[in-house]
């Protein structure tokens, strides 16, 4: 993608090779030179567009009052020209970009933003695959995005609810901060949900399976049991999480047949 999107940049802006990096020149380049840019390769090129110059389908919707902009641009198959919702983002991208960038610098952020999508569609996909082992051992369940703090997931589909669960796939390196959000949502349950069980899934992957001692990582989760957390499991305990919920009575669906 930075290939491709390197090669539009060239083609359709100016290039200021003076200094030791290239730099993208924005500074006279008008509506007509984003769209075409834009329209060289949509998949690419709105959505580095929009992490560079700060705009997310949100913020856009806010201040330009078109919603889904990214949605719209990337999934068109036909051209742009012509196409309003193109032609107002290209308007706004040529007022509001700086005079230059670095290529490095258009790279880093695209890059980095990138990355971050990407671990969020990952951390969805895991979310979805717990709700689904849950309904397969015989939890229905659902991801509460109608209730308060918004659960990933929730045992039963009916209230009274019984269990309150949050999901996060977790890097070495933001594991105290995954760890805190953990014991936030924990006590938030705990008021919004007095009743339920709080359980937290923490996908640490290779990480915790090198671990010589996952009890003190479940420890620092829970903030060694002084927390509101009920239960904590890594990604390799789904055994262990479906003798709890029996333990704990949690209403099991019995297969017919």
């Amino acid at each position: 993608m930075t290939e491709r999107a390197d090669g539009i940049l060239r083609d359709y802006f100016q290039v200021d090779g003076s200094g030791s990096m290239d730099r993208i020149v924005f500074d006279d380049a008008g509506q007509d030179d984003f769209l075409l840019a834009l329209n060289a390769d949509h998949e690419v090129m709105v959505p580095l567009f929009q992490k560079v110059a700060g705009l997310p389908d949100r913020e856009f919707e806010r201040q330009y009052g078109v919603g889904g902009i990214g949605q719209r641009l990337k999934g068109r198959k036909s051209s742009f020209k012509g196409y309003e919702p193109a032609e107002r983002f290209a308007e706004v991208l040529s007022n509001i970009m700086p005079d230059s960038l670095s290529l490095e610098s258009i790279f880093y952020t695209f890059f980095k933003m990138r990355e971050s999508d990407q671990r969020r569609f990952y951390r969805m996909r895991y979310e979805e695959d717990i709700r689904e082992f849950l309904v397969e051992s015989g939890y229905p369940n659902f991801k509460g995005n109608s209730l308060p703090e918004e659960p990933d997931f929730v045992i039963p589909e009916s209230e009274p609810y019984e269990v309150i669960g949050e999901v996060r796939v977790i890097q070495r390196k933001d594991r105290e901060k995954r760890f805190k959000e953990f014991r936030s949502e924990a006590a938030a349950a705990a008021t919004n949900f007095p009743d339920a069980r709080f359980v937290a899934i923490a996908n640490m992957g290779a990480y915790i399976e090198h671990h010589d001692d996952r009890e003190s990582l479940r420890d620092g989760i829970t903030k060694d049991g002084s927390s509101e957390i009920d239960a904590v499991f890594f990604h390799d305990e789904r055994d262990e999480l479906l003798d709890q919920l029996s333990e704990w009575g949690v209403t099991r669906q019995t297969k017919i047949g």
